[in-house]
């Protein structure tokens, strides 16, 4: 193509952008700046803590996923797709977050005396809370990261509670039988 053919087009263009206005939007950009990569503490008692201000709750996504080196990405495709059976699960809606805390850790424990493998953590979707943003959802995306049993965890199916409720892979603990 020569140089006079591009004068050409881009006259061409302009001319018939003559008049025409941007569209403007209110949407966030798309592209989220990364944040820098901080090592967790990993739990081993039966605390989890909640380092966590009263008045700061990060955000987090819609979508929910963590996975501890090892765990098997086809296993993960499978929690994810809702075709491994859920053998327990707990509601954690209308909870403070002491409650919460406190019920999470309790129902991870039995889970992993009672020996089950794949649960499922509805913590809601923030709908009721005072700003709209979930803080529990938040709280329990850190909290089960801090959890050394914790393998992974996913967002659920729309079937269980979708991005209201997390599929949790947990570590079996070995009996002394």
């Amino acid at each position: 193509m020569s140089d006079s053919n591009y004068e050409d087009d881009f006259d061409l263009f302009k001319q018939a952008m003559a008049g025409v206005t941007p569209i403007e939007h209110d949407k966030t950009p798309v592209h989220k700046e990364a944040r820098p990569i901080t090592r967790r503490t990993v739990i081993q008692d039966d605390s989890i803590d909640d380092t966590l201000s009263d008045d700061f709750v990060p955000d987090c996504g819609d979508y929910l996923e963590f996975i501890r080196p090892g765990v098997q990405k086809s296993l993960i495709k499978q929690i994810r797709n809702g075709k491994l059976p859920i053998e327990h699960h707990i509601d954690l809606h209308g909870q403070t977050r002491d409650q919460a805390r406190k019920k999470l850790l309790a129902f991870i424990k039995s889970a992993q005396q009672n020996h089950y493998k794949l649960v499922c953590v509805v913590h809601g979707k923030g709908y009721n809370s005072e700003d709209g943003r979930p803080v529990l959802k938040a709280l329990v995306n850190k909290w089960l990261q801090n959890i050394e049993g914790i393998l992974a965890f996913t967002t659920a199916q729309p079937k269980d509670g979708g991005t209201g409720a997390v599929y949790v892979l947990i570590k079996r603990i070995k009996s002394n039988d």
